[in-house]
């Protein structure tokens, strides 16, 4: 009937309407989306080939910055001087190897590393990576890399010490965690407003919650004062020179409630990274690294000989203590969970806690994305602090809180495991190791749920190739045969790691 068709077709051009609108609020989120992802966007060049600009000390005794950047380039942890001297260095060339050995697997476009003792200084690794296998030692010393959400950390500290915010204390926010608005920057308790404490904030990198305690609870001089405590636009004293990483706070109440979140203007080395995470598991005492342990002259008499020394203080031992305690959150329930897993599934975490922070953010052009991670086990008597990035382009690799967690297997002398099922283009393909092999390669399906893990190819006798048996905690590990020292020449060194 005609009043039936009538009707039929006004309900029709309301459900069309409603579309049209749906699919307009949808393309207004995502060029809003997108418009967010361009601001905090760092456009900066690729790292040279060149070394840092600022200090080095290894001037002394024969010898320049350049021979101690041969012997790193070699993985080496000895050598032999241009003078004949021979010098020793903090190196553990296990650990260098290692993770040398896991960038290359993966290759991704940049891959960088760095790893002290918090309580000696001692720097047991540094290592730089290349895409293609190429090793550059220069890496773990440039302050280019944009500290993303690793600024957390300082305004954590900032936000206990004179901000007087608990980890316990539940902070309201709008807007979803990981969005900043101007409007949500001073959201106060009310009904239906969402809470979450520091502590999870930390864990869940929350920028919403932090953008927030940025502005209330810490401000701009505050937190400009705590990265110069933490060591920001000062210049390190190294055995190589480094750059110094910097740091802008803006007054601008907006880009404040951003910098604090980790979207700002605020750049770090991985080497200095591992010195603020030394500090924060030290009870606020940030050392002086250590590269050169010692050196001899063709004699075999003692030249030099490094002792341990602290650099600065950075924060109460209090506040150290609680923000550590609020990292090892991140590893239990946190953005570094996947990684990691549970006690059952990774034997480190049987007999030791692991405390550690993420950061990701895209920049440089054409644009990649850093992926961070920084750390210190065990909580309560550290020793080993690190600092992992991962620079993936397009070709997506790696994260580096997998790098942080085999390095600390490695370290401790756990078993290596395999990586978390990172999604790779778009979530079609996924990472998967191949029992033949025992080598990484992307499969355009994941494991599905259910499935039998990969295991890989035993040899005679049971045990899995590349595996390592893991000791009894507290059991000393064997120290390997001397090595023969290698002559620091351009033929002597090699690519390593």
């Amino acid at each position: 009937m005609p009043g039936e068709e009538s009707v039929t077709q006004t309900a029709r051009g309301k459900r069309v309407r409603r579309l049209a609108a749906a699919c307009s609020v949808l393309v207004a989120g995502w060029a809003l989306a997108t418009a967010v992802v361009a601001s905090s966007r760092h456009e900066l060049h690729p790292p040279s080939r060149s070394a840092p600009d600022s200090g080095g000390n290894a001037f002394g005794f024969g010898f320049t910055p350049q021979d101690l950047h041969a012997l790193l380039q070699a993985g080496h942890s000895d050598g032999l001087l241009p003078n004949g001297n021979r010098v020793a260095l903090s190196l553990n060339e296990e650990l260098q190897a290692q993770v040398f050995d896991l960038f290359r697997r993966f290759d991704p476009l940049y891959g960088v590393f760095a790893a002290m003792e918090p309580d000696t200084g001692r720097v047991v690794a540094l290592v730089g990576y290349r895409r293609g296998g190429e090793a550059d030692p220069w890496l773990p010393l440039k302050a280019i890399y944009p500290a993303a959400s690793l600024v957390k950390v300082v305004t954590a500290s900032a936000a206990i010490e004179r901000g007087k915010v608990s980890p316990e204390e539940e902070i309201s926010y709008r807007g979803g965690i990981y969005g900043i608005t101007r409007g949500g920057i001073r959201a106060r308790n009310g009904r239906g407003i969402p809470k979450m404490s520091l502590e999870e904030a930390i864990a869940r990198s929350a920028n919403a919650v932090f953008g927030n305690v940025t502005v209330n609870h810490v401000g701009g001089p505050v937190l400009e004062e705590y990265l110069a405590k933490f060591g920001f636009g000062q210049e390190i004293p190294f055995d190589l020179p480094v750059e110094p990483s910097r740091g802008q706070v803006p007054r601008d109440e907006y880009e404040l409630a951003r910098t604090g979140a980790g979207f700002g203007e605020v750049y770090v080395s991985p080497l200095h990274m591992a010195m603020i995470m030394s500090a924060i598991a030290s009870g606020g005492a940030m050392p002086r690294p250590v590269l050169i342990d010692r050196i001899e002259d063709r004699d075999g008499q003692p030249l030099y000989e490094s002792s341990p020394a602290k650099w600065r203080d950075t924060v109460l031992p209090e506040t150290a203590n609680a923000v550590v305690r609020m990292m090892v959150k991140t590893v239990e329930m946190g953005t570094s969970h996947r990684t990691f897993g549970t006690p059952a599934r990774t034997p480190l975490l049987q007999d030791m806690d692991v405390a550690g922070k993420t950061g990701s953010l895209s920049g440089w052009t054409p644009r990649v994305h850093f992926e961070w991670f920084a750390g210190v086990a065990p909580v309560g008597s550290p020793r080993l602090a690190l600092s992992a990035l991962v620079v993936n382009d397009h070709r997506w690799k790696i994260k580096g809180s997998y790098v942080g967690k085999e390095a600390l297997n490695s370290y401790f002398g756990y078993p290596s495991s395999l990586p978390p099922m990172y999604s790779k283009a778009r979530g079609t393909r996924k990472w998967r190791a191949t029992p033949r092999t025992r080598k990484w390669r992307a499969t355009p399906h994941a494991v599905r749920k259910g499935e039998p893990a990969v295991k890989a190819k035993t040899k005679k006798g049971g045990k899995a190739a590349g595996v390592r048996k893991r000791r009894a905690p507290g059991k000393a590990v064997r120290k390997k045969e001397p090595v023969k020292p290698v002559a620091v020449t351009s033929r002597s060194a090699r690519t390593g790691g």
